[in-house]
C-alpha cells in the first residue's frame, strides 16, 4: 500500500512539474445523470413542458405507424381470406402453351420465357384450358364464378352482381362468411347480402324472382356476404350451374372469370409448374407459407415508400421539437445556474456539468419516448376501430410494428438528449460568481460571434438564393433535353431543396438583429410593445428558435400551397371543356364498331324514365372510331396545320390533333340541341344559318372563305394512323358555314342539322345521348341506370355495354384539402410555438413582473406584453416563411422561351388570397389566441429577508 501511495504523490509531482500536461478526472456518469435526473424533475411545470413537446409528435407518429401496419395484412392474414381454409385456388391467366411461369407468393404475377411457345402467340390465336380439366384426380373441388343478374325489386327490375358456387361452403369461410339462416339445398334457392335483403324489401324466407339471364324463382333462405367488401355492398350468391353451366361442364363460363378452390389437396411447386404450362396459376397454402428460392422479377413493396415519407416527416418534426425543447432547455439552464454555479464551486468541471444537463435531456426525453408511444399504441387502437370498414383486405387486423415503435421511441429520446446539448454548452460558461450571487444575467455573445454571425448570415442568405435560383435553370434545361434518364435532375434538384434551406439558416443567424430592426420599429408604438419587442431582442436563447420553429414550419406550407395552386393553373390551362357545365353526354357505340340509331333511341327511352329531371336528347355523330374491320372515318378538314410543341386549349387542342367516340367533331341536330350542348340560347345569325341548310363551326381552324370541308377516308383501321391535312380524302363535301366560337372552346367541331347532312352527303347517324344535370351522378342514380338498362334492355344490351355518361363540371379545384391540412399544420405549430415562446417567457421574466409591480404597473400591461410578443414573433416568422416558400416553386416553374416538344411547363401562380391568409392571417389568429388565454394574472409575491 505505501508502494502505491509513492507512486500516486510521484505521478502529481511530475504532472504538476508540467503545467502543459492536462489531467482529466474520471467522469462519474453515473452520478452525473442522476443529478440530472434530479434537476429534470426539480421544476415540474418546464418538464412538463419538454415531456409534451417531445411525447406529443411520438404519440402521433406511434399512432400513424400502428394504423398504417394495421392495414398491412401478414401471410397468414392475406390466406385467410384469399383461401378460407381451403388448401389452394386455381385460375387460368393465358393460353394453354408453354413457356409461362408464376411467383410462388404472389401468384399472379407471372413471367413468360423468351422465344417459348407462350412468348410467340398473342392470347387470341391460342385457345385456353379451361381449369376443371386441370383438377388434381380425386381432388374436393369448388368452382366459383362472377355473373350479373336482374331482379324483380319494389320499384322495377334491379340489376346486381352475383357469385356462382358454394361460397357457403365451410371450406370458404374466411373469404365469405354467412351471416344468418342457412345454405341453400336446391337449385331454386339463394342467398344475398344484408344490404340487398333491405333494396329488395324482403326477408329470409321470401320469393325473388330472377328475369335475367334466366326467368326464375329463386327462395331467399340467408344473408352472407365476401368479407373482402364493406358490409352495404350489394350482391347475390347462386348454386353453381345457375347461370355458368354445372360442375362437368364449363362451357357457359370465360376461362378467366372461374377460380377452383381445392377444399384439402394443395399442389406441391413441381406441379404447379406443370400447371403453369398449360396457363394455370395456383396459390397453394404449403407452398405460400414455405416458398422456394425462385420468385419473379422484382418484388417491391409500396411500404418503402412510407418508410421513406415517415423518416422525411419524422426528421423535420425532430427538427421543430429540438428548436423549441431547446429554447425551453436554455430557459431553464438559466434559471438553474446558481445549481451549475454550485456545482463548477465543488469541482465539477466542465465535463461533467455538461453531462448533467444532458442527463436532464436523456431522462425527459426516454419518459416522453415511452409516454407518447404507449399514448400513440392507444389512439392507434382506437383509431383502428373508427376507421374500419368491415372490409379485410382494407383492414385485416390491428398490428403492433415493434420494431418501428422502437425506432419512433429511439427518435423521441434523440430528441431529447439533442435539446439539451445546446444547454449543456451553456451551462459551462456561466459567470460562477455572478450565479453564486444570484445573477441570471443572459450571458452576452462576445464581438467574435457577433461579427461572424452577421457575415455569415447574409452570405447563406445569398449563397442560398443563387443556389436555389440556379438549380432552377438546370431543371428548365433538362427538361427541354429529349432524354431524361440520369442523375443530374436529382443533382439539380436536390439543389432547389437546399437553397431555401441554406437561406433559412442565413436568416436564423441574423434573427438577432431582425428582432432589433423590430423593436427599434416599435419604439413609437406604446409601452407594451416595446418592451415585448426588447425583451424579444434581449433574451435570443428563447425568441430565435421560436421564430426558426414558426418560420421553417410556414415555409413548408407556402411551399405546398404555392405548388398545388401553379399545378392546379396548369391543369386550367390544359383542360377542355367536353360540353357546357352542366350538361352530360354518352355516346352509344355498338359492340362491332360505329353506332345504331335503333340502339341509341332505345337507349334514351328506357334512361328516360330514370333521369326524368330534362328530356334526354338524342344527336347523330359522324363515324370516326376504326376498328379491326375496314370502314369509313369522317372528319372535318383543318385549314390551319400548326407544328405545336405543347398542346393548349385552341389551335394546338388535343381536341384537333385526335378521335374520341365520347367527343365526336361532327353533330347533327336542331338548334336547341346545339344551345343545350353550349350552355346558351343560339344567337339569331346562327339559327337562320341552321335554318337555311349551313353548318355551324365552333373552331375557326375548320372555317376557310366561308365554308368547312368535310372529308371520308375509306377503307380505315384501328391501326392507320390519324389523317392529316397531307392525307388525300377519298371523298370530300364543302359546306357554307358560319364560324360560332365559345368560350372556352367545347368539343363540339362543326355542327349541322340532320337534313343538311342528308342533303350534303355526310354520314351522319344517331349515337350520342345528351341531357342537362344538375350535378354528378350520385352512386344511387348510377344504379338505378344500369338496373334499368340491364332490366329492359333486352337484346340491345349485347350490342351496348350500358350507360356511361360523362358529366361536364369543368376544372374542379380538389386542392382545397391540401391547402386546409397545410395551412392546419402551419396554424397548429404556430400556437404551440408562440405559446411556448409566451410561457417561456413568464417562466423568465419573473423578476420583470417584480419591477412592474413595485412601479405600480397594472397586470394587464403584462398581458399586453404577452400578446405582442406572440405576436412579433408570429407575424415575423410567418411573412419569412411565406416570402422564402415562394422561392423553390418560382426556381422550379422558370421559363424563358417556349416548351421544348413533349414539354409540359407549370407556370408559377401562387394563390396570393391563401398565402397573405398564412403570413398576415395566421399571426392574427395567434395573438387573438393569446390575448383570450393570458388573462389576468395575480400579482407576484416578493419575498425579502428582514
Amino acid at each position: 500500500m505505501s508502494g502505491r501511495r509513492d507512486s500516486a504523490r510521484g505521478h502529481r509531482r511530475s504532472a504538476a512539474a508540467r503545467p502543459d500536461l492536462v489531467v482529466r478526472t474520471p467522469l462519474a456518469l453515473r452520478s452525473a445523470v442522476r443529478l440530472g435526473r434530479r434537476l429534470a424533475f426539480a421544476r415540474l411545470g418546464r418538464a412538463a413542458l419538454i415531456v409534451a413537446l417531445i411525447g406529443v409528435p411520438t404519440a402521433g407518429f406511434a399512432a400513424a405507424a400502428v394504423v398504417v401496419q394495421s392495414t398491412q395484412a401478414t401471410t397468414t392474414e392475406r390466406l385467410d381470406y384469399s383461401l378460407g381454409h381451403a388448401a389452394a385456388q386455381m385460375r387460368v391467366v393465358g393460353p394453354d402453351l408453354s413457356g409461362m411461369r408464376q411467383d410462388p407468393v404472389d401468384w399472379q404475377v407471372t413471367d413468360t420465357r423468351r422465344n417459348s411457345p407462350a412468348f410467340r402467340s398473342s392470347d387470341a390465336d391460342q385457345p385456353w384450358a379451361s381449369v376443371l380439366d386441370h383438377v388434381p384426380a380425386g381432388a374436393v373441388s369448388i368452382p366459383v364464378g362472377s355473373t350479373n343478374v336482374v331482379v324483380d325489386g319494389p320499384k322495377g327490375p334491379v340489376a346486381l352482381p352475383g357469385t356462382e358456387g358454394s361460397t357457403w361452403d365451410d371450406a370458404l369461410d374466411g373469404h365469405w362468411r354467412v351471416l344468418s339462416g342457412r345454405a341453400p339445398t336446391t337449385p331454386a334457392e339463394l342467398m344475398v347480402t344484408p344490404a340487398t335483403l333491405q333494396r329488395l324489401d324482403a326477408r329470409v324466407g321470401d320469393t325473388v324472382d330472377v328475369t335475367d339471364p334466366m326467368t326464375k324463382r329463386f327462395t331467399i333462405t340467408g344473408t352472407m356476404r365476401d368479407l373482402g367488401s364493406v358490409p352495404d355492398v350489394q350482391g347475390v350468391f347462386l348454386p353453381w350451374g345457375t347461370t355458368l353451366g354445372n360442375a362437368a361442364d364449363a362451357t357457359a363460363v370465360e376461362p378467366y372469370d372461374l377460380t377452383v378452390y381445392l377444399a384439402t389437396d394443395a399442389p406441391t411447386w413441381s406441379e404447379i409448374h406443370a400447371l403453369n404450362a398449360h396457363g394455370i396459376v395456383v396459390e397453394s397454402r404449403p407452398v405460400v407459407l414455405d416458398p422456394p428460392d425462385d420468385r419473379v422479377g422484382g418484388q417491391g413493396s409500396g411500404m418503402n415508400w412510407y418508410l421513406a415519407g415517415l423518416t422525411l416527416i419524422g426528421v423535420f418534426a425532430l427538427f421543430e421539437v429540438a428548436l423549441l425543447a431547446g429554447a425551453a432547455f436554455l430557459v431553464g439552464t438559466r434559471a438553474d445556474s446558481r445549481s451549475y454555479a454550485i456545482l463548477a464551486s465543488v469541482g465539477g468541471d466542465r465535463r461533467f456539468v455538461r453531462t448533467v444537463v444532458a442527463g436532464s435531456g436523456l431522462v425527459l426525453g426516454v419518459t416522453a419516448a415511452v409516454l407518447g408511444v404507449a399514448a400513440g399504441v392507444g389512439i392507434g387502437r382506437v383509431a383502428f376501430g373508427v376507421l374500419d370498414n368491415g372490409d379485410v383486405t382494407s383492414y385485416p387486423g390491428f398490428h403492433v410494428p415493434a420494431l418501428l415503435l422502437l425506432a419512433i421511441a429511439g427518435a423521441g429520446v434523440l430528441a431529447g438528449l439533442v435539446s439539451s446539448l445546446v444547454a449543456a454548452r451553456a451551462a459551462t460558461r456561466i459567470d460562477v460568481l455572478s450565479a453564486l450571487r444570484g445573477s441570471r444575467r443572459p450571458v452576452t455573445p462576445s464581438r467574435k460571434t457577433r461579427v461572424r454571425r452577421r457575415i455569415w448570415g447574409p452570405v447563406l442568405v445569398v449563397v442560398g438564393g443563387v443556389m436555389t435560383l440556379a438549380c432552377g435553370v438546370g431543371v428548365l434545361m433538362l427538361n427541354d433535353r429529349p432524354v431524361q434518364h440520369d442523375d443530374l435532375a436529382w443533382i439539380v434538384g436536390a439543389g432547389v431543396a437546399l437553397g431555401p434551406c441554406l437561406v433559412q439558416l442565413g436568416v436564423v443567424l441574423c434573427a438577432p438583429e431582425v428582432l432589433g430592426a423590430v423593436s427599434r420599429a416599435t419604439e413609437r408604438l406604446g409601452l407594451a410593445p416595446r418592451l415585448a419587442a426588447r425583451d424579444a431582442r434581449r433574451n435570443p436563447i428563447r425568441t430565435v428558435p421560436v421564430l426558426a420553429s414558426v418560420m421553417s414550419v410556414v415555409f413548408v406550407a407556402s411551399v405546398v400551397m404555392t405548388w398545388t395552386a401553379s399545378s392546379h393553373a396548369a391543369f386550367v390551362r390544359d383542360y377542355e371543356y367536353r360540353t357546357a357545365v352542366g350538361v352530360a353526354t354518352a355516346d352509344v357505340s355498338v359492340t362491332n364498331g360505329g353506332y345504331d340509331a335503333a340502339v341509341t333511341r332505345h337507349a334514351a327511352d328506357v334512361l328516360g324514365h330514370v333521369l326524368d329531371h330534362d328530356r334526354i336528347r338524342v344527336l347523330g355523330v359522324a363515324q370516326e372510331q376504326t376498328t379491326e374491320k375496314p370502314g369509313t372515318q369522317t372528319l372535318p378538314h383543318v385549314w390551319e396545320q400548326r407544328d405545336c410543341p405543347t398542346n393548349d386549349t385552341t389551335g394546338c387542342s388535343r381536341f384537333l390533333q385526335s378521335t374520341d367516340s365520347t367527343a365526336p367533331h361532327i353533330w347533327a341536330g336542331t338548334a336547341d340541341d346545339l344551345a343545350v350542348l353550349t350552355g346558351h340560347r343560339t344567337s339569331a345569325a346562327v339559327s337562320a344559318a341552321l335554318a337555311s341548310g349551313k353548318a355551324v363551326s365552333l373552331w375557326p381552324e375548320y372555317v376557310r372563305d366561308g365554308m368547312v370541308r368535310i372529308d371520308s377516308f375509306e377503307n380505315r383501321k384501328w391501326d392507320d394512323p390519324l389523317p392529316t391535312g397531307d392525307t388525300r380524302p377519298d371523298a370530300s363535301v364543302s359546306i357554307p358555314a358560319v364560324l360560332d366560337v365559345q368560350s372556352p372552346r367545347i368539343m363540339v367541331g362543326v355542327f349541322m342539322t340532320r337534313e343538311t347532312a342528308r342533303q350534303q352527303g355526310v354520314p351522319t347517324v344517331d349515337g350520342m345521348l345528351v341531357t342537362r344535370l344538375p350535378g354528378q351522378l350520385t352512386t344511387s342514380q348510377w344504379d338505378d341506370l344500369n338496373s334499368a338498362w340491364q332490366g329492359r334492355g333486352g337484346a340491345d344490351r349485347d350490342l351496348w355495354g350500358g350507360p356511361a355518361f360523362g358529366y361536364e363540371a369543368g376544372p374542379v379545384d380538389g386542392s382545397a384539402p391540401v391547402m386546409a391540412v397545410a395551412l392546419a399544420l402551419a396554424a397548429a405549430v404556430t400556437i404551440g410555438a408562440t405559446g411556448v415562446a409566451v410561457g417561456l417567457a413568464r417562466a423568465d421574466g419573473r423578476r420583470d413582473d417584480e419591477v412592474l409591480d413595485a412601479v405600480g404597473a397594472a397586470p394587464r400591461l403584462r398581458r399586453r406584453i404577452s400578446t405582442w410578443q406572440a405576436a412579433i414573433l408570429s407575424a415575423v416568422g410567418a411573412v419569412i416563411g411565406t416570402a422564402l416558400g415562394l422561392l423553390p416553386i418560382r426556381a422550379l416553374t422558370l421559363r424563358f422561351t417556349d416548351s421544348a416538344v413533349g414539354v409540359t411547363h407549370t407556370p408559377f401562380a401562387p394563390d396570393w388570397t391563401m398565402l397573405v391568409l398564412l403570413a398576415l392571417g395566421l399571426p392574427v389568429v395567434v395573438t387573438l389566441g393569446t390575448w383570450l388565454t393570458s388573462g389576468r394574472r395575480r400579482r407576484p409575491t416578493v419575498r425579502r429577508a428582514p
